[in-house]
């Protein structure tokens, strides 16, 4: 079957979701959410053979998830359809992942980790989670943006694809390639031999309100290309900046029949400033192929 051809531009049109809207911030001494606040955790999920499972890691009560990630390890036919933030102030807050095998199935069991990145903010942070979902739509790609509200900043981001059946795989960008960004979309694109299905799409944006404008809140941003017959990619950006710590990550690959693998912190337990980055492809692609990364660090 063939399938459409998307290339870079895809990905940078995607960008012209939503300029960058004025924040306003009160310049203040303390950061917002000062360097050990704000830690990275992990838990796995059981392994087993089923072909869609979901699993979640939880905050300590108190404390409020900003972002989080994911890492399967079940083979190029684990894909990622659901990366969500949520928020529960009666209890504790969390992050699912949901990944669905496509339609080649998995072999044997497999499983995948589950990273939280959770914060003890102050009251003035105003840490609040943004949904947005689209229609059912039919075949194509799409994306679902969800811009935070005036005042707020993003600090990690989230999306979810439901009725695809593991052949459309997800992503996630910030509405900027600057340095801060007021919003995000959940991107879904098919498999490299298409998918004529009726799916949703929903995108989540973690939006807080900074103590210094300039200061507390930084995206990094870079896309990595790799030649044609390139069947992974692994890349590790460089760290956040010294006194801050990753909030979120977000990521996307833009050719049908590539799609995420890894979307992580390097350490877990503790305040992370790395994170990796890992995609794969299920055909040998015939043209370079792009993965777009972003980490979300705060201070």
């Amino acid at each position: 079957m063939s399938y459409p051809r998307f290339g870079a531009a895809l990905l940078v049109a995607g960008l012209a979701l939503s300029g960058l809207a004025t924040v306003g911030a009160t310049p203040a001494a303390a950061a917002t959410l000062p360097f050990g606040t704000v830690r990275a955790v992990v838990s796995q999920s059981t392994p087993d053979a089923q072909p869609k499972k979901s699993f979640s890691t939880f905050c300590n009560p108190g404390e409020r998830v900003t972002g989080g990630g994911a890492f399967t390890v079940g083979g190029v036919h684990a894909v990622i359809t659901e990366m969500q933030p949520i928020q529960n102030l009666t209890a504790r807050d969390s992050f699912r992942v949901t990944a669905e095998a496509d339609q080649f199935g998995i072999a044997g069991n497999w499983s995948f980790q589950v990273f939280a990145f959770c914060a003890t903010p102050p009251a003035s942070a105003a840490i609040e989670i943004v949904k947005h979902v689209n229609p059912a739509r039919t075949g194509g790609t799409d994306q679902a943006f969800a811009p935070c509200p005036a005042g707020k900043l993003l600090i990690g981001t989230g999306g979810k694809i439901d009725n695809a059946g593991g052949q459309m795989d997800l992503g996630m960008f910030p509405n900027s390639s600057g340095t801060l960004a007021t919003g995000s979309a959940a991107f879904a694109k098919p498999d490299a031999d298409g998918y004529s299905g009726a799916y949703t799409v929903t995108g989540y944006s973690v939006c807080a309100k900074p103590n210094s404008l300039l200061d507390d809140f930084k995206q990094q941003r870079v896309s990595f290309l790799s030649p044609a017959g390139t069947t992974s990619q692994k890349q590790v950006p460089a760290a956040c900046p010294s006194g801050s710590a990753l909030s979120g990550l977000a990521g996307a690959t833009v050719l049908p029949g590539t799609h995420l693998q890894q979307i992580r912190p390097n350490s877990a337990g503790r305040p992370a400033n790395l994170a990796t980055f890992g995609a794969q492809a299920t055909i040998v692609p015939s043209e370079a192929w792009q993965m777009d990364t972003t980490m979300f660090c705060v201070r």
